[in-house]
């Protein structure tokens, strides 16, 4: 059982067309933070009803991006412009979970919630479902920090072997 374990994750980083490669690990977490941003969308609806409606902008294009971003992932093989669109979506992915954070903490309905403006029921659903969809943004950034690091090191793995700095490439 261990070594099926081993060999399927052993998989996912060496195959032996290619050698080395972070590429599938990549897409596989980029879709699961495609994943739980839709979750989040779900959660922030739930407080929508009071938190300005420019917000459900941000996180439909924070969507759409994040699925383009998988997707630009797997085609790193195909051609050498989706180095440039992987660069740009995690550029916008990131930008727009930072403004995300920004416009959720200073949202007059948030603070009004926090400050008790509202009845206490109303309150709590405000405060909770915002601080649950800004900790699943935090996550997400987590996540696209963490692809960031693998996407550079992919860049840096497919840079040796063409150039011959690794003992896999370049005679």
């Amino acid at each position: 059982m261990l070594s099926v374990l081993k060999h399927k994750v052993s998989s996912l980083f060496y195959t032996s067309k290619s050698g080395f490669t972070l590429q599938k690990l990549m897409v596989i977490l980029a879709m699961i933070n495609a994943l739980t941003q839709v979750a989040f969308g779900r959660i922030h609806n739930e407080a929508a009803y009071k938190v300005s409606s420019t917000v459900a902008i941000f996180t439909f294009i924070n969507q759409i991006a994040l699925v383009l971003t998988a997707v630009s992932l797997m085609r790193l093989n195909e051609k050498r412009k989706y180095y440039i669109f992987s660069v740009l979506l995690f550029l916008l992915t990131t930008t727009i979970m930072i403004v995300y954070i920004v416009l959720m903490h200073s949202d007059i309905y948030y603070q009004t919630a926090l400050n008790g403006g509202y009845s206490y029921e109303d309150s709590i659903k405000i405060v909770y479902a915002i601080d649950d969809s800004v900790n699943f943004i935090i996550l997400a950034l987590v996540f696209g920090f963490i692809e960031i690091g693998m996407f550079i090191a992919e860049i840096i793995i497919r840079r040796r072997e063409a150039h011959g700095l690794s003992n896999q490439g370049g005679n």
